[in-house]
């Protein structure tokens, strides 16, 4: 089974402090103080809008591949369980099949979240 890894690196954008100094005579940039949701013309000191104020970064690549397994697994849960209902609804002559399909892979998707050899391991 692959671990998953927790990969941050250093923020480029903030130099590693967690506050940004990339605008004009040391003040906060325009990304950043867009979003800390500021207005006005200048800001000293905002948490970094790249990093979260972290001095550390991961990758958009990396927060997607760990985000699409859960998501995933939401909408075959939730598709499933739309189909059983209509199924239900309309009297379909197949719908013990398809409640006994549907509920083996509904219970697969959760056991699956559930178990302990699922949990992230940071280094």
């Amino acid at each position: 089974m692959d671990e998953k890894k927790l990969s941050m690196f250093p923020c480029a954008h903030c130099k590693e402090s967690g506050t940004c100094a990339q605008g004009k005579d040391g003040a906060s940039c325009n990304v950043c103080v867009k979003r800390n949701e500021l207005r006005g013309k200048e800001h000293f000191g905002l948490a970094c809008g790249i990093c979260g104020g972290l001095g550390l970064a991961e990758p958009f690549t990396d927060r997607l591949n760990k985000r699409f397994p859960a998501i995933m697994a939401i909408l075959v849960v939730f598709s499933l369980m739309f189909i059983v209902s209509v199924a239900a609804f309309i009297n379909n002559q197949h719908f013990s099949e398809i409640l006994a399909f549907s509920g083996t892979l509904i219970g697969t998707v959760i056991s699956y979240f559930y178990s302990n050899s699922n949990k992230m391991k940071a280094s």
